[in-house]
């Protein structure tokens, strides 16, 4: 029984390799090409790696019609060869958020639906997930749905660039088949 599982453990030993060759279509030098990003998620993400500065306003919920300034800090990172990438967001403190805010976010391209996708948590126990057309111009709109203070929740994105290092980033919720803007954030890539 020991000498067949080692065997066993040869013929696998000489056969993957070979048999990887002939998956890979051959000899190395005839590697089928490198599959490549997208090109909408690459545009969509074009000059959007880094660390960006973020000055703002939101609307208080504690007293409708007055907004709350706000302070943050976004990184985006590319991930798994540029197939993915993924964001980080912090809020400082504010009168509404008094231990601030954390996000994380994923971004990609969805094949079987032709679109942008993104998914979304942050600390104060809201999720989402959102799609996009992709870049029109200068402007990228996300539509996404999920929740928020335990609340089922649609919401939309648009983000608009000014520039290579400058974006605008309004927020909005659907308030009974209307959008209400919840804040807007200037940002500059440091």
């Amino acid at each position: 029984m020991r000498t067949n599982g080692r065997c066993v453990l040869l013929v696998l030993a000489l056969a993957l390799p070979a048999l990887a060759q002939s998956t890979s279509g051959g000899s190395p030098g005839n590697a089928p090409p490198k599959p490549k990003p997208n090109a909408a998620l690459t545009e969509a993400f074009k000059d959007m790696s880094g660390t960006w500065a973020c000055t703002g306003s939101m609307d208080n919920p504690q007293a409708q019609g007055t907004a709350v300034k706000t302070k943050s800090e976004m990184k985006i990172a590319p991930e798994v060869d540029g197939f993915a990438y993924s964001g980080s967001l912090h809020v400082e403190k504010n009168a509404v958020m008094p231990a601030g805010m954390k996000c994380h976010i994923h971004w990609g391209w969805d094949d079987s639906k032709g679109k942008l996708v993104e998914f979304g948590f942050d600390n104060l126990g809201s999720t989402w997930a959102g799609t996009s057309e992709g870049q029109k111009g200068d402007t990228l709109v996300w539509s996404e749905e999920g929740a928020m203070m335990g609340q089922p929740a649609k919401t939309r994105t648009t983000v608009t660039r000014k520039g290579p290092k400058e974006i605008t980033v309004v927020s909005e919720i659907d308030n009974k088949g209307a959008w209400q803007k919840m804040g807007e954030d200037h940002c500059k890539k440091k």
